[in-house]
């Protein structure tokens, strides 16, 4: 009886370190994206996090023009940005290459923010993940780029 009792505890308590595993990203160096919206920079470290499939990605932090759309659910992000408040939670946004590219964003291929109530972190921002450094809507200079 006593080791039946063990073994459910165990198990509630693999499913939880399970799910908080699940609502953490993780950082990854040594990859190249390209980003056709900041002047071919080549973006060479990300985070994989969960996020809800169909995300769409706005060409700037106010959630206004549709640009994109993540269809997995998993993506890769390169940096945030505060903006809008959206659902009532963070005014924290998400930098990335969507999956598809919404007509009229071609010519960002894609690239644009994703409201944080479409990602599964356990902390807006996620820990490590660098802040975007955005000089206006459209042009940026980001900080862990690097020319190709």
């Amino acid at each position: 009886m006593v080791m039946c009792a063990f073994t459910v505890w165990r198990l509630d308590d693999r499913s939880s370190a399970d799910a908080e595993s699940a609502k953490s990203c993780t950082e990854r160096g040594g990859v190249r994206h390209s980003d056709a919206r900041h002047g071919g920079y080549t973006w060479t470290e990300d985070f994989m996090c969960e996020n809800r499939p169909e995300t769409p990605l706005y060409l700037t932090v106010d959630g206004a023009e549709r640009v994109g759309t993540l269809e997995t659910r998993r993506s890769w992000f390169v940096c945030w940005e505060l903006g809008r408040v959206q659902d009532g939670r963070a005014p924290v946004w998400y930098y990335t290459q969507g999956d598809r590219t919404e007509p009229g964003g071609e010519r960002w291929e894609g690239w644009g923010f994703a409201g944080a109530e479409r990602l599964e972190v356990s902390a807006h921002p996620p820990p490590n993940m660098p802040r975007c450094r955005f000089e206006s809507p459209g042009g940026v200079s980001p900080a862990p780029a690097t020319p190709r």
